[in-house]
């Protein structure tokens, strides 16, 4: 008999974060793709359905300022709940999201796993995969950022660096190469990676709704983090997590949202690779 117990996955800043994240990532590749692809048909049909020039580069740079403010938000949260409330466990330990021995194990566990060779790794609060999204998103933003700036503001950068150096190197050409290929392989990952780990798992479809409602059921907490589970359960705070079920009204508005952006990013994935296949032929 299953259980109708829920327990909370993700607090309202960690899916208001993710939201906008969600809102400004599809911005910025809707109206981004098309450039890195104009040649194709496909491309320019999208740039002139968000307004061509200059509308399509006003929406991209709002949402680039949209997913500058969600990073700004989620590091001042970090330094509040590490420098003023003083909590523990951010930078090591089952909450962190930071690359630790443990998980160096789970790889190798979860290999066995694939090859049939052992059982299924118990994973914690956050497991490998996330770990490695996490900091790639980091890593991404930080890219795209300085980039981005540089792109937005050439004259200015280039006033920066000397002279001798300017004529010799084009800092905003060098820019828009890495901006263009930074940003097609994180959209490649995002809608293909991510989306197959968090949304198209059999037991998940049609998508994952945990970061929208912030929910899940028990069964699900003990199949994918067994670990986290039975440690909140050893340390009598499992009962502290417990929420109501998210309501037929949430679950339907989880839905109209995600599973048209989930079938947007599949369908950007196919051109990407329409576009691939022409180029390598």
């Amino acid at each position: 008999m299953k259980s109708n117990t829920n327990y909370l996955r993700f607090g309202f800043f960690h899916r208001f974060c993710h939201f906008l994240i969600i809102i400004s990532f599809f911005g910025l590749v809707l109206t981004g793709m098309p450039l890195a692809f104009r040649g194709y048909d496909w491309a320019r049909w999208l740039y002139e359905l968000f307004g061509g020039y200059p509308t399509a580069g006003f929406i991209h740079r709002i949402c680039a300022l949209i997913t500058f403010f969600a990073t700004f938000i989620h590091f001042v949260f970090l330094f509040v709940c590490v420098s003023v409330q003083k909590k523990k466990g951010f930078f090591w330990g089952p909450n962190s999201l930071l690359i630790q021995p443990r998980d160096i194990f789970d790889i190798a566990c979860d290999i066995k796993w694939f090859l049939g060779l052992g059982k299924r790794p118990d994973f914690d609060r956050w497991i490998y995969w996330e770990k490695f999204e996490y900091l790639s998103l980091m890593w991404g933003t930080l890219v795209m950022a300085v980039t981005g700036f540089i792109l937005w503001f050439p004259v200015q950068f280039t006033k920066i660096i000397p002279i001798s150096v300017a004529s010799i190197i084009d800092l905003p050409g060098i820019a828009l190469i890495i901006h263009r290929y930074e940003a097609i392989l994180a959209a490649g990952f995002i809608f293909t990676i991510h989306f197959f780990h968090t949304h198209l798992l059999p037991e998940k479809m049609p998508v994952d709704e945990a970061i929208f409602t912030g929910a899940i059921t028990e069964e699900e907490f003990k199949h994918e983090r067994l670990n986290q589970y039975k440690r909140l359960e050893n340390q009598r705070q499992l009962q502290n997590y417990e929420v109501a079920p998210p309501s037929l009204f949430v679950t339907f508005l989880t839905r109209l949202f995600a599973i048209p952006a989930l079938i947007t990013g599949l369908v950007m994935v196919g051109f990407m690779l329409s576009a691939l296949i022409v180029w390598i032929l």
